[in-house]
This record gives structure tokens, C-alpha cells and sequence, in this order.
């Protein structure tokens, strides 16, 4: 099966390129027009993001090599980028299906072709559930349940699902192997509903990569896989990009089909998963700013803010300036510098690094892919 439609998606390269993309240059209409400017400072407006090639090309190598050498089908999630372009490159390395956080996200997916998605999560409303019911003609479209209210919303519909085990204190998921069991018969009971395996995400339960935190990593996986054991499960499914280590080993002595669902992997990140990652991944997404206004001593002000970039768990890191030069706060459209020596003067071009990729992408309609001299190769274009 063809996972994705990939002329849909080649298409792309020849939408126009306007007003609606910020930070390109006015003088440019299409993509072609792009290709071989360098970033910013042939014709690029302050903010302007940018995604690195080569770390990004060998963050998708790495990925998939991993996933062979671990007998893990792929399903990453498309969350993070909701870009189509990226997740063709996903799906020319194998990815298995591809996994989406809510039906307008898959419904984005399923506009280029995609033939396989994962809702990783509970789809309750009205029209989400027809929808989700009807494609099931034109894809193989699951989605979780947690409750037996779930079960009985879905009941009557011909909808494949994963029932999810939780933990107390997380997110969404059933609180105990008991009760995850019991959804697993009511499954079995609904008259359109198929049970296609048991699902979780680890993330929620570890934070760091101290031993504390990797033990109760390893002992949610655990239950995760005894308990698809006990249901016999024809799959398990488990996560994100801070533990693929550990779902690897704890998953490997699991039987039926094995998935990974890693998203933020893709463009990694200077801070949050640099801390995280068990795998050697590059940062793949840069953001430029101008510094407009240096109005004390110390104080360097960029016009980069909470619109242009991720903010949630850590501020953007400063690049290729000194090492006593940082970001100490952001306003909507402005980045603080703390700058003791005085190192940045007024229309000076700053690079950022940014912290957890998953709220950075969808601050931008469209990112210039650039090579290894920050020349422009193509243009990233993302649906949210």
C-alpha cells in the first residue's frame, strides 16, 4: 500500500509565495524564486525561521535506521510539523502509518493521500465520529478509547481502535489494568468496533534521564506490554521522542506488531530533547531576528516573540554570539537580550535555537529548507 500521495504533495512547490509567509522576501512569487537566496540577508524579513537540511535529512536517517534495527513499525507523529512534505520523507524511509492528534489534523493528512493514520487519542463529538467512520472506506483511520463511554459513543461504527492504558496523575487512558481490560471486552461486545491493539505514551510519566525517571519509564512500558499480553493484543503502541530506547527494549519481547509514534525527533531541538534524546540527533530549526534597539547598557532588544517561537518549556537560545549574551524574557513580538559586553549593535541579524520543536511549527505557514550554507533548497509549507 502507498502510504501518502506523493505528486499531491510534490505539487506544493508550485503554490505561490506571498503576503501570507512571513519573513520572505516581497520580491519573490514562487519557490524557484526562493532557491539559492541565503538566509536571511538575501532579501529575508525579520522574523524568519528556517529549517537545516542536513541535520534534518540525517534526524530522518537515524529514525528509521533505529526502527529496523528494532523491528518497530513507525507511525511518527505528524503533530509536531503538519507538514506533508516532511512526512513524505517519512514515508519514502518506511514509515508505517502516520499518527495525528485529533480528526482535523488527520483530515489534513488524508488531503494528500494518506492511507494509514493513527488518532493517538479519544474522538467523542458527533461530527468527528461520522467522519471518522466514513473514511473508513478510504483508509485504515484508528483511534483510542479509554472509557466505556467512549465505547458506547463509538459502538455502532465501524472504527478500529486502540484501548489505552494511563497513569494516575497523566493524561487521558484507563487507570488500571483492570479497568483497561474490561474496555477491552466491551470492545470485543460493540457491534461495529475492532479491537487493533493497546496504546500508551511514557512521556507523561518521566521528565529527565535520571534513574528515578527511567525506572518508572520502564515500569509503565512493562505494564503497557503484560497487559497487551494478557488481552492478546494484536498490537502495541507506545512513544515519543524523549524514550524510544526504552520502548524498544521494553516492547521487544512483545509478540504482535510493535509501533513507535516519535514526532519532535524531526527538527530535535538546542534544550528540551537535546537534554532528553537517547540518539544522536542535530537541532534542524533556526530563527532569525534583527536586534532593533540597544536602549541601555546590557539590553538588546530582537523583534522575535511569542508569535515566532516555542516559549512553553524553555526561551530560544542565541547562537554564534557570545556565550553571556541570552534571552531573559519575550513579549509578543519582542525577544529581551541580556548583552553585558555590548556585543550587538542595532539592525545586527541574530540566529535562535529554539526549545521543543511541537510549539514552534505551527508559528509558521512556511519555512525555508536550506543546505549546509543557509542556502535556500526548497520551501517547508505546514497546515495546523
Amino acid at each position: 500500500m502507498t502510504l501518502l500521495d506523493f505528486a499531491a504533495v510534490a505539487r506544493l512547490r508550485d503554490k505561490p509565495v506571498d503576503w501570507r509567509y512571513k519573513g520572505m522576501p516581497p520580491d519573490v512569487s514562487t519557490v524557484d524564486d526562493l532557491v539559492g537566496r541565503r538566509v536571511p540577508v538575501d532579501g529575508f524579513t525579520s522574523p524568519v525561521a528556517a529549517l537545516v537540511g542536513p541535520a534534518l535529512y540525517g534526524n530522518l536517517d537515524r529514525y528509521a535506521d533505529f526502527c529496523t534495527r528494532h523491528g518497530l513499525d513507525f507511525a511518527p507523529h505528524l503533530k509536531t510539523t503538519m507538514a506533508p512534505q516532511l512526512a513524505a520523507e517519512q514515508a519514502r524511509r518506511g514509515a508505517w502509518a502516520f499518527t495525528v492528534a485529533n480528526v482535523a489534523q488527520a483530515r489534513v493528512l488524508r488531503a494528500f493521500g494518506a492511507r494509514r493514520i493513527i488518532i493517538a487519542h479519544e474522538v467523542v463529538d458527533p461530527a468527528s465520529i461520522a467522519w471518522l467512520a466514513a473514511e473508513q472506506e478510504h483508509a485504515e483511520i484508528y483511534c483510542w478509547v479509554d472509557s466505556p463511554s467512549t465505547v458506547d459513543l463509538l459502538a455502532r461504527y465501524r472504527i478500529p481502535v486502540f484501548v489505552e492504558l494511563g497513569a494516575p496523575g497523566g493524561r487521558t487512558g484507563a487507570r488500571s489494568r483492570d479497568a483497561a481490560a474490561d474496555l477491552v471486552r466491551a470492545v470485543h461486545a460493540a457491534p461495529g468496533l475492532r479491537l487493533a491493539g493497546v496504546a500508551g505514551y511514557e512521556g507523561t510519566v518521566g521528565a529527565t534521564r535520571s534513574p528515578a525517571d527511567l525506572d518508572t519509564v520502564r515500569g509503565f512500558l512493562r505494564d503497557l506490554v503484560a497487559f497487551a499480553d494478557s488481552v492478546g493484543a494484536p498490537a502495541v503502541t507506545a512513544g515519543g521522542s524523549a524514550y524510544p530506547d526504552l520502548v524498544a527494549e521494553e516492547l521487544a519481547g512483545f509478540a504482535g506488531q510493535r509501533i513507535l509514534r516519535s514526532g519532535a525527533y524531526v527538527a530535535h531541538d538546542h534544550v528540551h530533547y537535546a537534554h532528553l534524546s537517547p540518539l544522536p540527533l542535530e537541532p534542524a530549526l533556526r530563527v532569525w531576528a534583527t536586534v532593533v534597539s540597544t536602549p541601555e547598557p546590557g539590553l538588546a532588544l530582537a523583534n522575535l516573540g511569542k508569535r515566532d517561537v516555542s516559549f512553553d518549556l524553555d526561551l530560544p537560545v542565541p547562537l554564534g554570539v557570545p556565550d553571556s549574551v541570552c534571552v531573559t524574557a519575550l513579549n509578543d513580538q519582542h525577544a529581551f537580550l541580556h548583552d553585558p559586553t555590548g556585543t550587538l549593535r542595532v539592525g545586527d541579524w541574530v540566529a535562535f535555537g529554539i526549545s521543543h520543536p511541537c510549539t514552534m511549527f505551527d508559528r509558521w505557514a512556511a519555512l525555508p529548507l536550506v543546505d549546509g550554507q543557509d542556502r535556500v533548497t526548497d520551501l517547508i509549507r505546514t497546515y495546523f
